[in-house]
């Protein structure tokens, strides 16, 4: 049971793996260094410890509290099958504009955002969304 729950527990995005406080969120927003992609922009802060933390937030403009919801949880989710590949060290913002919500295209908009950014491997993850 040990090697399971250990196992387990990469597979998983905790609380401590979340960005919670407002000056760490702020210091994101104010010094990051920003990366887009269609639909989705990162700001990509150092954290100064071996702990990669990430926050999603919809823009205001997306529409009402169930789809900006729901963009989040997809986010969310497609983050979480990536982030074994990410570098640590690093605080995660991602700013969610509208468009299509599907998991498929959440998940390719974070694998490129990552990428772009350079705290994710160049070819470690292809299988993970269809390419058009």
């Amino acid at each position: 049971m040990g090697n399971d729950a250990g196992l387990a527990g990469r597979c998983t995005f905790r609380k401590r793996e979340r960005l919670r406080e407002r000056p760490d969120i702020d210091r994101a927003f104010e010094k990051g260094t920003r990366f887009s992609v269609k639909g989705m922009r990162l700001h990509v802060v150092p954290n100064g410890t071996a702990a990669v933390r990430a926050l999603f937030v919809p823009v205001r403009k997306y529409g009402n509290a169930v789809l900006r919801n729901r963009a989040r949880r997809l986010v969310s989710e497609a983050y979480r099958r990536t982030k074994s590949l990410v570098a640590p060290g690093r605080d995660l913002v991602f700013v969610l504009f509208p468009g299509t919500d599907s998991f498929e295209a959440r998940s390719g908009q974070v694998e490129r955002v990552l990428r772009l950014a350079g705290v994710m491997p160049g070819g470690a993850c292809e299988l993970s969304y269809r390419r058009s």
